[in-house]
């Protein structure tokens, strides 16, 4: 249950109710790290959605680490529709299939790719398309799905960003400032049974930041905390999750096992299941991967590198092998420049 956000929600629940009635629209959630954007599309995906008969929730989020990576973002928010793509106009089905390595490189057309996702995700039944981080988009990723957002008037969609603040330009598209909690809502969320002189302190040290109440003030420094009272496994197998950057749980359980996970799944930490792994904030991420030595850090890197072999994750491995490296290599120089290529291609 969320406090102290029911204007916020109403908001949401309308735009989620609109689309499924076919009068689709988006909305930019804007705010500081921790104050609740994650939390409200949580929100989002599972109660209005639910009531919206059925709608199918599609969910990505902007990586730091993939920021450059051509359609990045796009392939982890469409991976479920994918069956779809056959039915796609012939120029738009070329174009979104060499976008994801699924057919022979296209010569770049933005427009085209939009249109693709548009067409992608109108297929009369309801859908919420839910982006988080969105200040981490790579370009082409972020251009196509604001291309589709800012014509979404007829069709069954709503999509919903999540950006910090003074991030993620997108004009044309109505955004909503997340602001601190009131001071009451505040002290309804640190519970009953937290001592009024603790409520005074930390509503004073947070501001309303949701994030910072829960954590006393100073969250990188609480995760770390946490983070470091976790099993050595379940250290090692977060870590590659946090290198990897990609939400996909596939390669963090062929070097770890889900046993390994359950610590951090129950002190929520993290969310595992169907096929990703998301961590519960990117301060997570952060105290994860920071928290590391750097030996431990080029071990992961190395080890997700020898796990993404083949076609598919080729930018990936490239990536990982570079991340991997101690000095001038020539393969991994070799690597990077025909990944370059594909990506320019």
């Amino acid at each position: 249950m969320l406090v102290g956000r029911s204007q916020e929600q109403a908001r949401l629940a309308a735009l989620v109710e609109a689309a499924r009635d076919g009068t689709g629209g988006a909305l930019v959630l804007r705010g500081d790290p921790g104050i609740g954007k994650t939390a409200l599309l949580d929100w989002v995906a599972t109660v209005p959605a639910a009531a919206a008969a059925g709608a199918t929730v599609l969910r990505a989020a902007g990586a730091e680490f993939e920021a450059d990576l051509p359609f990045a973002a796009l392939s982890q928010l469409l991976r479920p529709v994918l069956h779809r793509l056959d039915a796609l106009p012939a120029p738009q089905r070329s174009a979104l299939a060499g976008a994801f390595g699924l057919g022979p490189p296209q010569p770049g057309d933005r427009l085209l790719v939009g249109l693709a996702v548009l067409s992608l995700l109108a297929d009369g039944e309801p859908v919420v398309c839910l982006v988080d981080d969105a200040q981490w988009l790579d370009s082409v990723s972020a251009d196509a799905l604001l291309f589709a957002a800012r014509r979404l008037g007829a069709e069954c969609i709503a999509i919903v960003f999540a950006a910090r603040d003074g991030s993620f330009p997108a004009p044309g598209v109505p955004s909503l400032e997340l602001e601190g909690l009131a001071d009451a809502d505040a002290v309804r969320l640190l519970g009953a049974g937290t001592p009024p002189a603790v409520q005074a302190q930390q509503t004073a040290l947070a501001r309303g930041n949701p994030l910072a109440l829960l954590t006393g003030g100073a969250p990188p420094e609480a995760f770390r905390a946490q983070v470091a009272a976790l099993p050595p496994p379940t250290r090692a197998a977060l870590l590659l999750a946090a290198a990897d950057d990609s939400g996909e749980l596939g390669p963090v359980l062929r070097l770890a096992s889900a046993e390994d996970l359950r610590p951090a799944e129950e002190a929520r930490l993290i969310e595992a299941g169907d096929g990703r792994i998301r961590f519960r904030h990117p301060l997570v991420r952060a105290a994860v991967y920071n928290g590391a030595s750097l030996a431990e850090r080029v071990a992961a890197h190395r080890a997700l590198a020898d796990a993404l072999t083949g076609p598919q994750p080729a930018d990936r491995h490239a990536w990982h092998r570079a991340a991997a490296a101690t000095g001038p290599d020539d393969e991994v120089a070799a690597l990077l420049e025909a990944s370059a290529g594909a990506a320019r291609a």
